[in-house]
C-alpha cells in the first residue's frame, strides 16, 4: 500500500476535526490530547490542518455531514 499524499494526510486529519467539532460542539482537552496523536502520527501541525480546513471546508463538512470519508 502507498504511503498517503501529504494533502490526503491533511484531508483526513481535517475531517476527523470538524467531524468531532461538529458533534461535540467543540473541542474539549480529552479530543485535543488524541488529536496531538494524529498529528504527529500523519506528521502534521494543527496550523496546517486549520488552514487545510479553511481552505476546503465546505467540501469538508459536506463530506462529515454525509459520513462520506
Amino acid at each position: 500500500m502507498k504511503p498517503k499524499s501529504k494533502n490526503e494526510r491533511l484531508r483526513s486529519a481535517a475531517i476527523v476535526k470538524l467531524k468531532y467539532q461538529m458533534l461535540a460542539g467543540r473541542l474539549d482537552d480529552g479530543f485535543k490530547t488524541v488529536f496531538d496523536g494524529v498529528l504527529k502520527e500523519l506528521d502534521l501541525t494543527g496550523e496546517e490542518v486549520d488552514a487545510y480546513t479553511e481552505k476546503n471546508r465546505e467540501e469538508l463538512a459536506q463530506v462529515c455531514l454525509a459520513g462520506d470519508h
